[in-house]
């Protein structure tokens, strides 16, 4: 494995061009079992080029021409042009939107304010009311550009919560992850992959701090050995996630009081198994 920055037209290592192939070997099947045809993934590779191209490899502040976007990506000079004038992508506050009903759920789930002493999600008044448990309460830790009540609107929506009687809104645990490919599960797919493959990427690099991403493997396990890592896994992420929910909801807090808060984290886990040899083999 080879890390540093690159510099110039270098020749990709064989060991690279194969590790890409691997990435994209599953991306394709999802792209073909969602009818997105080669032409239109070729427009979208496109079009990330020619962004990476302009925010990253920029020399000094100045953006690079387009001639020097070409040079640095194949991207056809007209396609470069016509790329950097076009118009913002759509679904952008969609997906702002969809970040946020993630967060309240989370937190929801992880928060102690908001879970009991059987470690469940609390059923939750609406409004204050006199208590710092409720809907709106936890709603506007999250956002305070969106309102509680199309963030509760648009959770009903979804079947992830109820409302009783009372208005007391209750967390439907076995909806936390959509049963069906809606738009929520694709977008933080795009979202979390991204993310890891970027992170994959920072430290091949060589840029730092170096991110963390080690994986366990193993190519010797029967099905029941894998279904007993499987839920070992999970129960072993789900005490993660509420020790980085509660201190990353700590320090948003005191971040957001000094003046600090500029960046972002996404801190994940993930789990895969199959059988036989590994997809990267031809069979053609």
């Amino acid at each position: 494995m080879r890390t540093g920055k690159l510099g110039g037209r270098l020749d990709p290592s064989s060991v690279l061009l194969a590790s890409v192939a691997r990435i994209l070997r599953p991306l394709v099947k999802l792209l073909v079992a969602n009818g997105i045809t080669l032409p239109t993934a070729v427009e979208m590779l496109k079009d990330a080029y020619v962004k990476v191209a302009c925010a990253d490899f920029r020399i000094g502040n100045a953006k690079p021409p387009d001639t020097r976007v070409s040079l640095l990506t194949g991207v056809h000079r007209k396609d470069v042009k016509r790329l950097r004038e076009g118009l913002r992508p759509t679904g952008a506050s969609g997906m702002a939107a969809l970040n946020v009903l993630s967060e309240v759920v989370t937190r929801w789930a992880t928060d102690r304010r908001y879970v009991g002493k059987d470690g469940k999600p609390r059923a939750l008044p609406r409004s204050a009311a006199g208590s710092a448990r409720s809907f709106a309460d936890l709603a506007y830790g999250i956002s305070s550009d969106l309102k509680p009540r199309p963030i509760l609107d648009e959770l009903l929506r979804l079947g992830m919560v109820s409302v009783d009687d009372q208005g007391r809104v209750t967390l439907r645990v076995e909806a936390f992850v959509p049963s069906r490919m809606g738009d929520e599960k694709i977008y933080f797919f795009g979202e979390n992959s991204g993310d890891h493959v970027a992170a994959g990427v920072h430290n091949l690099l060589g840029d730092s701090p170096v991110f963390l991403d080690q994986a366990v493997y193993s190519d010797d396990l029967s099905p029941d050995g894998v279904s007993e890592l499987l839920h070992l896994s999970r129960d072993l992420w789900s005490g993660v996630l509420k020790t980085l929910v509660r201190r990353t909801a700590a320090l948003e807090v005191r971040d957001k009081a000094a003046g600090r808060a500029t960046q972002r984290l996404n801190v994940g886990m993930y789990f895969y198994a199959e059988d036989g040899e590994s997809p990267v083999k031809d069979e053609s």
